[in-house]
């Protein structure tokens, strides 16, 4: 039943991800980078600042917990598994076009988070936002707001927590010879305990958590730099040919290069998805802009830092193999491992050993151990802010409390099942939730994107005068926009204006 299912998901991943999703992802990023004239390049250092504002409140997050919340779903299963999976499919050219979707889906980020702040509103004392927010607010589609919420809760408490369960699972598995099925259980209990207690727990694990993970695994990927060092130029010249489908060795297409590396960079960024919009909008943040930049930094740092970093290690240290035949010389078992077909987690467990001996297979495991459930907490929040829309007012408020408790008991359960699934569904589940919601998002994002241009246009105009800047609903207003809500937040720089 399993193998009918998958086959099933597999056919319909196949146009979701064909070529109009290169299009769609790579077409919206130069767009968006060009419209707001390369923003995450004019303001790179200013886009970082925005990361580490603490302002809070009873009503939001501060910025720096929003980005830790986000770079918990972000950073995770791809940034690692999915890095394998892109060398096995693509060769090391994928690397190279993942590195340059980052930097253009950083752009499709900042604006749907920008938009997602925008047209935020309270609902039960708290902030809440997002893509069918956006739908509905901005653009008067409130049944298509309830669509995309209705396709994002369903896509991020079923679907997408496959892959990261899975990684999970396989990860101890490889490393300790532990069953997934216990694996899978350990996960979802610490899983049922951490959304239990709601958005505010959620924020204060991803930032104890993110920091020093990434951290870690960074330094990691530097001590593979530093003792492969004189492998860097060869390094370079076979992933640049390699992207152009210019190097027999890997086998592959230019096609097949792109392909993966845009399909593998979304998934792991997530951005046009809508996944970071909602835990943007709980930020409290003076000014839409500012939240879009640090959610714009959050890309870099996830796509373009992590990812490459598992790409360095995996090629540096030769190991990995690729679908077209090539078979990695790094390690005794890629023979074997090219001969299943395998691809996954297990490249950057070899790749680590090459350096840290015995130990790598379970740092790897506890690296993506923490990786992948930041990423489970996140698409629990996303899943619950869109519950939240579908049964928004007082009069909803205990099909709220239902759904939201269901949500906590149902979603431990099927991180359970999913840990004991095979790698190939896991991942063909993960991708139809991501590309579905893509789509359905990125139609918003761009309509509304004229709205991301005003908004930047006049946080430039106040970072010229020399000023904090802040959104004043007077100056600047569109229908659907909450303004009261925004001259409470920003009463104070609007009476010091006056």
């Amino acid at each position: 039943m399993l193998e009918s299912i998958n086959n099933v998901v597999g056919i319909l991943n196949g146009p979701i991800w064909g070529v109009g999703m290169l299009v769609l992802i790579v077409g919206s990023g130069l767009y968006l980078t060009i419209g707001l004239k390369g923003f995450q390049f004019v303001h790179f250092r200013d886009m970082w600042s925005r990361i580490i504002d603490k302002q809070d409140s009873d009503s939001g997050i501060s910025s720096f917990a929003s980005f830790c919340t986000t770079m918990a779903m972000r950073v995770g299963t791809g940034n690692v598994a999915g890095v394998a999976v892109a060398l096995y499919m693509g060769g090391p050219g994928a690397l190279f076009w993942i590195i340059l979707a980052g930097m253009t889906n950083s752009a499709v980020c900042f604006a749907e988070c920008s938009l997602a702040v925008l047209y935020k509103t309270r609902i039960d004392g708290q902030y809440r936002g997002g893509g069918a927010y956006c739908a509905e607010r901005g653009l008067g589609w409130k049944k298509y707001g309830a669509f995309m919420a209705l396709i994002l809760m369903i896509g991020t408490s079923m679907f997408m927590p496959a892959a990261a369960t899975y990684t999970i699972a396989d990860g101890f598995k490889q490393a300790l010879n532990i069953p997934m099925w216990v694996s899978a259980l350990v996960v979802a209990g610490i899983m049922a305990v951490v959304v239990i207690g709601g958005v505010k727990r959620i924020s204060a694990v991803a930032s104890l958590v993110v920091p020093f993970m990434v951290t870690v695994y960074l330094i990691a990927t530097v001590v593979v730099l530093i003792v492969n060092i004189t492998e860097i130029p060869s390094l370079v010249y076979n992933v640049v040919t390699s992207a152009f489908g210019k190097n027999a060795v890997f086998g592959g297409t230019i096609g097949i290069a792109i392909q993966q590396g845009v399909k593998r960079g979304t998934f792991s960024s997530a951005s046009g998805m809508g996944e970071a919009s909602p835990t943007a909008a709980a930020a409290e943040t003076s000014h839409p802009i500012k939240q879009g930049m640090a959610n714009a930094a959050g890309v870099w740092l996830d796509t373009v830092i992590v990812c490459t970093a598992s790409g360095l290690m995996m090629l540096l240290t030769d190991c990995f193999n690729t679908q077209f035949g090539y078979v990695g010389s790094g390690a005794a078992e890629l023979p074997q491992l090219a001969e299943e077909g395998y691809n996954g987690v297990l490249f950057v467990q070899l790749a680590c050993r090459t350096v840290m001996g015995g130990i790598a297979p379970l740092f790897i495991a506890i690296m993506l151990a923490l990786f992948s459930f930041t990423c489970l907490i996140s698409y629990y929040y996303e899943a619950e802010t869109a519950a939240m829309y579908l049964f928004q007012g007082e009069e909803k408020e205990g099909i709220r409390k239902t759904v939201t408790w269901i949500m906590r008991i149902g979603m431990p359960i099927l991180i359970f099942i999913w840990g004991n699934i095979e790698s190939g569904l896991a991942w063909n589940l993960s991708d139809l939730a991501l590309g579905s919601c893509t789509w359905i998002n990125m139609l918003i994002v761009l309509i509304l994107s004229p709205k991301v241009f005003a908004l930047y246009k006049d946080y430039e105009e106040q970072m010229k005068a020399k000023k904090d800047p802040y959104y004043n609903p007077d100056k600047l207003c569109w229908k659907g926009v909450d303004a009261e809500m925004w001259k409470d937040i920003n009463k104070k720089h609007i009476a010091n204006d006056k």
